[in-house]
């Protein structure tokens, strides 16, 4: 009986990872999604995860992610928008940057781009 129960444990955590790594897998193309959304809430808030997802899992392509992003920063449907897509391109084209920005499970969007703002400013006031 415990041997079976240990193997039902092993069994299920396999599964759990296993659906974790479609999920990281999948992430760039959801997120990708909901850029082209009508709603400026869903937007900001898929640029927000977008470098959050970017500081968590480095190693992960989000190339197309990022020319997205970028297309933002001149066709942005608001103000907010744009300046949000500035400042996370800077964090994504500049590795110097991106690994100032501490892993953290960031919930509030506006002290992230706060604390993102500072950051960008820092590294591009340092570099002149």
């Amino acid at each position: 009986m415990k041997t079976l129960f240990v193997i039902m444990v092993v069994l299920f955590s396999m599964a759990v990872f296993a659906q974790s790594e479609k999920m990281i897998e999948n992430a760039p193309e959801n997120y990708l999604h909901a850029l082209k959304s009508e709603n400026s809430g869903v937007v900001e808030s898929a640029i927000f995860h977008s470098l959050k997802f970017k500081i968590f899992y480095p190693e992960q392509n989000i190339a197309r992610l990022d020319r997205e992003i970028s297309k933002l920063i001149k066709e942005g449907k608001t103000a907010s928008i744009r300046y949000k897509a500035f400042l996370v391109t800077q964090c994504i084209n500049c590795e110097e940057l991106l690994t100032k920005i501490e892993k953290e499970d960031y919930k509030d969007a506006d002290k992230f781009f706060t604390l993102i703002a500072q950051k960008v400013n820092d590294y591009l006031l340092a570099a002149n």
